[in-house]
């Protein structure tokens, strides 16, 4: 019986042993790889470095041993900085991608309002307030442009006050009764007749809205310059 427990842990052990030099050859083969894979990459690398400083002394272009050293030790010196620089090149990458769908929708959107505008007339209205800019350039000198700044004021003011709409109104009522005395012929009148008119209503009240208009535009430029 104990010969027999004797046996079966010889046999575990045995089992055991054969799983370690399994995994030492196993080892070892890897290794051999690696051995190898560094011998090829030693070669390659020094065919490439003999190829390429044939190629610059073919150039005529001379390269410091120390100088070499020195930049290797700083790429060495700075992988943290330039795994850091590529890292911030991804993120950049990134967020242009995630962008891209908006500008595109901003490129989108902006064609649709421009196709818009000129269809409705902007683009044109633009031109033509251009050309009136050029030609008010073009016919007015600098200095009759400084007197209009300078009297901005005084326009505004004035603008203001024909916008007003009473005198809108009666601003609108000239113009359409002048419109339709330019369309009808015009009468001749004598003095006589000129005299008969003068006595009618309408006329007087006319001529009194008219004195009254000239006698108050002279007695504001009096006070303005008084």
């Amino acid at each position: 019986m104990a010969d027999n427990n004797i046996q079966i842990q010889i046999d575990q052990i045995n089992s055991k042993l054969d799983l370690i030099l399994e995994e030492a050859q196993l080892q070892k083969q890897n290794r051999d790889v690696v051995v190898d894979l560094v011998d090829d990459l030693a070669i390659v690398g020094k065919d490439a470095f003999k190829g390429m400083v044939d190629s610059l002394d073919n150039a005529g272009i001379e390269v410091d041993g120390e100088e070499f050293n020195h930049m290797l030790l700083n790429f060495i010196r700075n992988i943290s900085n330039i795994n850091m620089l590529f890292r911030t090149l991804e993120n950049i990458t990134d967020l242009i991608k995630d962008f891209s769908p908006i500008v595109k929708q901003i490129g989108t959107d902006a064609t649709v309002k421009f196709t818009e505008l000129d269809s409705k007339g902007y683009f044109e209205v633009m031109k033509q307030l251009s050309l009136a800019l050029d030609a008010i350039m073009t016919r007015y000198s600098r200095k009759d442009l400084e007197n209009l700044s300078d009297n901005i004021v005084t326009l505004t003011d004035t603008l203001l006050t024909v916008t007003d709409p009473v005198i809108m109104n009666k601003l609108s009522l000239a113009a359409k009764t002048f419109r339709k005395m330019d369309e009808e012929p015009i009468p001749e009148y004598s003095i006589w007749k000129l005299m008969r008119e003068v006595n009618k209503p309408e006329v007087k009240k006319s001529l009194g809205f008219l004195m009254t208009f000239l006698k108050k535009i002279n007695s504001q430029e009096q006070d303005t310059y008084s």
